[in-house]
């Protein structure tokens, strides 16, 4: 097939790649353009495009999908299908164009965690197994025809980062098996399934980031896990903003003080929550580097417990 790939986060790139080294032809890359950042605001590419200039492909910076020049350029590629991996919302005048439409991977088991962060919100909902979706993408978000769902277990102990790591991984040979499909004739799309209770994923805030400690410890731990390596869980100590990176917890573990009371115990920092107790092995103060739980404890408590806020 004649291919176009849409895409700018690094959850798409082992598809790229899958796709450069396939039997198909990949005729151009769309992505943003680049964008000042660090400390020196200097141009960077997205990851889509480093991914892209390192294997011979032609790229396309647009600033928008809806750029009114892009479906009459499209149109004089050609191409068979678009593969769109974390990037935009796509306009009818694109998605419309490929005769096998628009194929979207989507790191859920669709109707489940439609939205802007499906990879955080199955963590943080504490599921036990989580799932790869392709479908063709239609006017609604992450609502179209499915072409492709396979589910995996989810390991407790693996973060946000742990899990876009396998699913882009396993969802860059899934494309490929779709593509086959389609080419051959086998493959037909199908609906989703109406589930009017499928949990959303919404856009991380800092207000759904920030930890709440009148939850149980097990509720905390799986937020934390599911907001790294970014954007990372948070509180407060001494007016300060506090990330916690990583923690575990010890669910019938107690601590006679109100939820939030942090204090340092035979070299573990801990946290009473409403349930248990949380323990926190790496966090980062504002303007601080880095520091595991007991070296925090040994530089910023000066009195036997403080409160997280």
């Amino acid at each position: 097939m004649r291919l176009v790939f849409f895409g700018n986060g690094a959850f798409g790139i082992p598809t790229l790649q899958a796709l450069a080294n396939s039997v198909h032809e990949v005729t151009a890359v769309i992505t943003n353009p680049d964008k000042p950042a660090g400390r020196g605001h200097q141009p960077t590419p997205t990851p889509i495009k480093e991914a892209a200039l390192k294997l011979g492909l032609p790229i396309w910076e647009v600033d928008s999908p809806k750029d009114p020049t892009l479906p009459d350029r499209l149109r004089a590629i050609g191409a068979h299908a678009f593969v769109v991996i974390a990037y935009r919302i796509l306009p009818r005048a694109l998605w419309e164009l490929p005769p096998y439409g628009a194929l979207n991977l989507h790191p859920s088991l669709l109707p489940a965690y439609r939205g802007a962060a499906p990879i955080p919100w199955t963590i943080i909902h504490g599921e036990t197994e989580t799932g790869l979706s392709i479908f063709q993408i239609n006017e609604g978000i992450d609502t179209g025809a499915l072409l492709y769902q396979e589910k995996y277990p989810l390991p407790e102990t693996w973060s946000a980062g742990d899990l876009e790591n396998f699913l882009a991984e396993v969802g860059a040979r899934a494309i490929l098996q779709v593509l086959e499909g389609l080419a051959l004739g086998t493959l037909q799309p199908f609906p989703q399934p109406h589930l009017p209770d499928a949990p959303y994923a919404p856009k991380l805030t800092s207000a759904n980031t920030r930890i709440r400690w009148d939850k149980p410890a097990r509720a905390i731990y799986n937020l934390i896990r599911g907001l790294y390596p970014q954007p990372l869980a948070w509180t407060t100590f001494q007016d300060k903003r506090l990330q916690v990176l990583r923690a575990t917890y010890h669910p019938h573990r107690t601590f006679n003080a109100p939820p939030g009371t942090l204090y340092f115990e035979k070299g573990h920092l801990l946290v009473a929550c409403s349930e248990g107790v949380l323990e926190l092995l790496e966090v980062r103060l504002e303007g601080r580097k880095t520091l595991s739980g007991a070296d925090f404890a040994h530089g910023f408590l000066k009195k036997q417990t403080h409160q997280l806020v």
